[in-house]
């Protein structure tokens, strides 16, 4: 190794300054990692208000907190316009600010207020404001949402049973009661209906009952509605959409205002022995060999990695298994049980130290002996228990293995992937259409040439063919295309692609994003640095995708793609809904290397994202869960934080694109 760095205990303490309430804003989970000459502090926020932004600034001590130091070279969730949340990290290049860290350091967050925005969406010129999201009584919340027609005079229809709150153990609670302006549905199948003319606004309200006591945070609330509009000949338009809005707090008194009344600062602090060092002289060869995974518990199961096929055994229960809580199953079936949660403890060893251990998208603490835990929530059915681990030299692994939860012995359960099986085993399966884009030579001596996005680019779409259900008749490879050639495949994609197929596009090559005007662009073969004229705008980019019918479509960036076609959003490495529904909504989503006006030749977005196709062992992969997999490392080993979320005014109504395994 380069150098060497050493966690050794961890001792958090807090320290909370300002105006105590309820829900106190402060930092919670802090943990620090090491990848590489990174040290990485995961952080989050809690108590924020709806939209509230923070001033996050990191700075760390070496005689015991008596004074702190400034960190400069950090990336991530960090500097001001933070929002609120779970999931944040910073990364700090220690060695590009000291020559050597040793001892015992306390690294400190200090958090201040910063400005507000309102919590809202739009939907063909409707905007849909939060106002509140509040409890009225014993296990029942009250939804009130300010609604404002931009649009011409249209009938708008809000479906009691389509509004849902999902919690961060994946429990959804859909309306039992809803009104809109003066209409009320009194059911969960109601659906409140009224017209609503241009500039006028009007309130919904809608109530959830058995609400958990505990539940003060939602992770998404999805809002489906829908949009008629009338002729003299009868209804003219129908447009469908699903609005999210995620990981937000849940207050006790109902609110009128989303915005902060009170200026707040707060700190907390995470102690940790440390020892980096100088590079050696003579540097050994890097290890490129991925972790080694073994469970201890629950006994009897055999890990499977990325050789498994949709349809093959994935795990095997041991015969005679004495644990009251499982039992064995037919060979191949997996594990049985009955908790509503899972102690997954196993060992995760690796020659230069193991970064870290994820189990269903949650972090597991890791302990001496290079021991892993993690307790995991099950859902009735079957559940993948899937295993990644990475080295503090970006080699990863995953393993899984598959239990089932029954209430019952005799219990008939499902997966919640089973209608999607019914899907994609079809005769007429949903066919994957992929545009891959790779883009080394540029003439233009103004535009520097680049090495390696057709590599790139051939290397992915080798992977969606080996890997996954694309065929490669499906894909349409562009080496060094022209504006016009871009153009013209896109023009046939749109007569190609049906309503019930998926498509990919994927650019790699030089972009351009002008931070004054927010115009982001990609620059073709026959792009010149002194005109735009063959440049290839966002703007018409989100066009095709708004054009092309496809039932899903995933475009990957691994270069600029202006950070505001997208909507604001979170995304959560754990799969958030049950895929076959997320498969049953249309989806328009995007996902970058980040607001680069310059490509690095050697990109590590393409490196890891391949690396986590290659490794998966799920049947059914969501491009969020891949994306939220593979972020962290990126952001270790690249300038900017990858981007994800939908694209604005392109048809998106809370779906998203599935990886379908061969």
């Amino acid at each position: 190794m380069k150098k060497a760095l050493k966690f050794l205990s961890i001792a958090v303490a807090a320290l909370v300054i300002g105006t105590s309430n309820i829900a106190a804003q402060e930092f919670v989970d802090l943990n620090t990692k090491q990848l590489g000459e990174n040290i990485n502090i995961e952080y989050s926020i809690t108590g924020e208000q709806i939209g509230q932004l923070f001033k996050v600034t990191p700075s760390f001590s070496t005689d015991g907190g008596r004074t702190f130091k400034e960190m400069k070279t950090v990336s991530g969730y960090v500097g001001d316009n933070v929002l609120g949340g779970k999931n944040q990290v910073i990364i700090w290049n220690v060695l590009n600010d000291l020559p050597e860290l040793e001892g015992d350091v306390i690294f400190k967050l200090n958090g201040q207020t910063k400005s507000t925005k309102a919590l809202e969406d739009d939907f063909s010129d409707v905007v849909f404001k939060l106002v509140s999201l509040h409890r009225t009584g014993n296990n029942q919340l009250e939804l009130i949402l300010s609604i404002t027609n931009n649009g011409p005079t249209r009938d708008l229809k809000l479906i009691n049973g389509l509004i849902t709150i999902t919690d961060f153990n994946r429990q959804n609670y859909d309306a039992q009661r809803g009104k809109l302006g003066d209409v009320v549905g009194s059911q969960r199948y109601s659906t409140p209906q009224r017209t609503i003319n241009n500039g006028e606004t009007v309130q919904a309200s809608f109530t959830f009952d058995r609400i958990p006591t505990d539940l003060n945070r939602v992770m998404r609330l999805t809002i489906g509605a829908e949009l008629l509009t009338f002729s003299t000949f009868g209804l003219d338009k129908l447009e469908n959409s699903a609005l999210q809005f995620r990981d937000f707090p849940v207050s006790n008194v109902p609110t009128t205002s989303m915005s902060v009344t009170s200026s707040k600062q707060f700190e907390n602090s995470v102690a940790t022995s440390v020892s980096v060092q100088k590079p050696a002289p003579q540097v050994a060869q890097k290890d490129t060999n991925p972790p080694v995974i073994s469970i201890l518990s629950p006994e009897g199961v055999s890990l499977t990695g990325s050789e498994a096929t949709r349809g093959r055994p994935l795990a095997q229960s041991s015969s005679g298994l004495e644990d009251r809580k499982l039992r064995s199953v037919a060979l191949g079936e997996g594990l049985t049980v009955s908790d509503e949660s899972l102690l997954v403890r196993g060992t995760a060893s690796d020659e230069s130290g193991i970064f870290e251990v994820v189990v269903n998208g949650r972090n597991a603490s890791l302990l001496p002996d290079n021991i892993f835990e993690a307790t995991v929530p099950l859902k009735l059915g079957r559940n993948d228990i899937v295993i990644r681990s990475m080295d503090v030299f970006e080699n990863s692994v995953e393993r899984k293995f598959i239990v089932y939860r029954k209430d019952s012995p005799n219990q008939k359960v499902s997966s919640d992937t089973e209608e999607l099986d019914l899907v994609f085993d079809a005769p007429r399966a949903p066919r994957y259409y992929a545009l891959i884009v790779g883009i080394n030579e540029y003439p233009d001596p103004g535009i520097a040439s680049l090495s390696n996005p057709v590599r790139d680019a051939a290397t992915l779409a080798k992977t969606l063919v080996e890997n996954y259900t694309f065929e490669a008749s499906d894909i349409i490879f562009l080496k060094d295309p022209s504006r016009g050639q871009l153009i013209d495949e896109l023009d046939k994609l749109t007569r190609r692609v049906t309503k019930n197929d998926n498509l990919l596009i994927f650019f790699a090559g030089h972009g351009y994003f002008d931070t004054e005007t927010e115009f982001g662009y990609w620059l073709p073969a026959d792009a010149s640095a002194s005109s735009t004229g063959n440049w290839m705008a966002n703007s018409q980019l989100k066009d095709y995708v708004a054009a092309i019918k496809s039932k899903h479509t995933l475009l990957i960036a691994d270069a600029c793609f202006g950070g505001s076609i997208f909507k604001i959003r979170k995304a959560f490495s754990d799969a958030t809904d049950e895929l076959n529904k997320v498969y049953d909504r249309k989806s328009r989503k995007a996902m970058t290397s980040g607001a680069l006006t310059e490509v690095p030749d050697e990109s590590m977005f393409i490196k890891h994202l391949v690396q986590r196709l290659q490794e998966n062992t799920l049947d059914y992969l969501s491009a969020e869960e891949l994306f939220s997999s593979f972020k962290t490392a990126v952001m270790n080993t690249s300038p900017t934080v990858p981007q994800y979320g939908d694209i604005k005014g392109t048809g998106d109504e809370g779906g998203d694109f599935i990886f379908v395994r061969k």
